[in-house]
C-alpha cells in the first residue's frame, strides 16, 4: 500500500512539474512574443518578411474550413493572398486569457512546447471594427538550431 501511495504522489508531483506553464514564466513570455510576430506583424500589419525565420519549412497547416496547407511558401502566399490583399482590412486578436502553454520535454531538456488559444476576427467597415468570427488554434512549436520554429498548426472551430 505504501508504495502505491509514493506511486500516485509521484505521479501527481510529474503532472504538476510538466503542466501548463504560468503565464508571468519565459516559456509563455516566449509564446507570446512568437504568437505576436505571427498575427500582430504578419497577420495584422501583413509584414510577413521575418516568417522565414520562424516558420519550419516543413510546416503542416490544418484548417476546418480551408483545408491543408503545406510547406514555408505556400502558407507565406496564403496570407499574402487571402489576408494582406482583402479591401476591407481583417484583424485578429488573442482573446484574454485564452492562451495556454505547455512544455514537451525529452530527457527533461525543453525541445518544443504546445500553445492553444482562442481569437477574435474583425473587419474594418468604414473605420469601424466590426468581430466577424472567433476560432481556436492549437500550435506546436520546436527550438531548431537556436531558433523556435511553428511546426505544426491546427486552426479549427471557426464560429
Amino acid at each position: 500500500m505504501r508504495r502505491i501511495t509514493i506511486i500516485f504522489i509521484l505521479s501527481i508531483f510529474n503532472q504538476l512539474l510538466y503542466a501548463q506553464v504560468k503565464s508571468t514564466g519565459e516559456l509563455f513570455q516566449t509564446a507570446m512574443k512568437l504568437d505576436s510576430l505571427v498575427f500582430k506583424e504578419g497577420f495584422n500589419k501583413c509584414n510577413p518578411s521575418h516568417y522565414n525565420d520562424i516558420i519550419s519549412n516543413d510546416l503542416e497547416f490544418y484548417h476546418d474550413i480551408g483545408g491543408i496547407t503545406l510547406g514555408k511558401e505556400a502558407f507565406i502566399a496564403s496570407v499574402k493572398n487571402n489576408i494582406c490583399s482583402v479591401p476591407s482590412k481583417i484583424k485578429r486578436e488573442l482573446v484574454p486569457g485564452s492562451m495556454k502553454v505547455y512544455p514537451l520535454y525529452n530527457n527533461k531538456t525543453l525541445y518544443g512546447f504546445i500553445q492553444e488559444v482562442e481569437h477574435e476576427f474583425f473587419e474594418n467597415n468604414n473605420g469601424k471594427w466590426n468581430k466577424t468570427g472567433k476560432a481556436k488554434f492549437t500550435h506546436l512549436w520546436i527550438f531548431d538550431n537556436n531558433q523556435w520554429k511553428l511546426k505544426r498548426v491546427l486552426s479549427y472551430d471557426h464560429r
